[in-house]
């Protein structure tokens, strides 16, 4: 019985903060990013910014990517930011902006596109992703994650 009680609670902080799921991915061959973000729950979420504020100084009041490109030596060639829902198709973009409940979004950022510059001097891309989406339920509802990869070109 006791090793049962241990288990749960153990177990149930996991089940608390898994309502809403986020995937990155990254597609050498093509050259494109895939950011998979899952609610998992019966609210509708909004993904921030919010109005008045500088999104890529503060953190924690928008959802945003950060590519840094960078050659063989670790130089940065190239910087981009965007908000989250920035580079979808313009019939798409208010949706991309909203999580529904049950829902997911799928955000695809061709790194090729992005890019200014000659494409084979690119070694590697840094990923900076922040999301923060609102509960437009109740406010207090917050939910935030920040993710750093690191991704080779060739």
């Amino acid at each position: 019985m006791r090793t049962i009680l241990i288990i749960i609670f153990v177990l149930f902080p996991f089940v608390a903060f898994s309502q809403i799921e986020t995937h990155l991915s990254f597609n050498r061959t093509d050259r494109t990013l895939v950011l998979v973000v899952k609610n998992s729950t019966d609210k509708l979420f909004r993904l921030c910014p919010y109005p008045n504020h500088d999104p890529y100084v503060k953190s924690g009041v928008s959802s945003f990517v950060v590519l840094k490109y960078k050659d063989v030596s670790g130089k940065v060639l190239f910087r981009r930011s965007f908000f989250l829902f920035e580079q979808l198709p313009i019939s798409e973009s208010t949706k991309g902006k909203f999580l529904f409940k049950y829902g997911e979004n799928k955000y695809v950022y061709d790194l090729k596109k992005l890019y200014k510059g000659n494409i084979n001097d690119i070694y590697s891309v840094d990923i900076h992703v922040q999301i923060e989406a609102v509960s437009l339920k109740n406010k207090k509802d917050v939910y935030k994650e920040v993710i750093d990869k690191t991704y080779q070109f060739k």
